[in-house]
């Protein structure tokens, strides 16, 4: 354990270059504000007050995963980059306790984007809290984070592959917020478009965040937070099957070094 969580930290402080206090507050804290307010306010005048809450918790979920899968994508990159991994693949530590330790403290990150989003949609949207699940709402929210942390772990794989965390990042991103509901509800898109959202992170966690928010207690939400949970289990699964792969490449290739330069 004691391994794991240096691993957790080393990789989270050396490779996460929005670690600085004005990264860190404007993507954190300024970002998922001003987020939330333009499309809240989009929402209120443009159509009707519940648009302007279907918005305000779609774009809360999508600040989720802007600072997860921007922060996880470029430490995959500059792991790479910096040539920090080639001492992993000389090492014999252990992959899986290094793969997941790369997402921990990332997460934490996610639940803070989160919690300024619904702050600034609350004191300035004037956003009604009164029927909430409290429940059913919290839980949603720790699953999106988590299944969200798995598909960023997921697109890191990309991001070492290329060497391009911004392409990859802006790629991954876009798929959710045009898909998952953020904005645009998946019924509207055609029927087999609707069935491959639900294969993504964040689509099902939010439906049953919107639920919960409007009172649907966990009973009947608890459908849709497992299968979120199982959704971020099977990204979390395939982006560690291919951080595996890409060492056997580069090994039988032998062209990490060569590249890199």
């Amino acid at each position: 354990m004691y391994n794991f969580l240096v691993q957790s930290y080393s990789t989270y402080k050396g490779l996460f270059y929005w670690l600085q206090w004005m990264s860190y507050v404007s993507n954190v804290v300024l970002y998922p504000i001003a987020y939330i307010l333009m499309y809240s306010f989009l929402g209120r005048f443009s159509r009707d007050p519940e648009a302007s809450q279907y918005y305000a918790l779609g774009i809360a979920g999508y600040a989720m995963a802007f600072i997860v899968v921007g922060g996880i994508t470029q430490s995959y990159t500059r792991d790479r980059q910096l040539g920090t991994i080639s001492f992993l693949f000389a090492s014999p530590a252990n992959r899986l306790a290094n793969y997941l330790s790369r997402g921990v403290l990332h997460y934490p990150n996610a639940l803070l984007n989160f919690g300024f989003a619904m702050l600034g949609a609350w004191l300035i949207v004037d956003l009604n809290f009164g029927s909430v699940s409290w429940t059913g709402f919290a839980i949603a929210v720790l699953v999106i984070a988590f299944s969200l942390m798995a598909y960023a772990q997921f697109m890191g794989v990309f991001a070492i592959v290329s060497r391009n965390w911004i392409g990859v990042m802006s790629v991954g991103n876009a798929v959710l917020f045009i898909l998952c509901g953020a904005i645009i509800p998946i019924t509207v898109f055609p029927a087999y478009i609707g069935e491959l959202a639900k294969i993504l992170p964040m689509t099902n966690g939010l439906f049953a965040l919107r639920e919960a928010f409007a009172g649907a207690p966990l009973s009947q939400v608890s459908g849709n937070i497992l299968r979120e949970f199982l959704t971020g289990l099977g990204y979390l699964t395939l982006g560690f099957l291919g951080f595996v792969m890409f060492e056997r490449v580069a090994k039988r290739r032998g062209t990490l070094e060569l590249e890199a330069l």
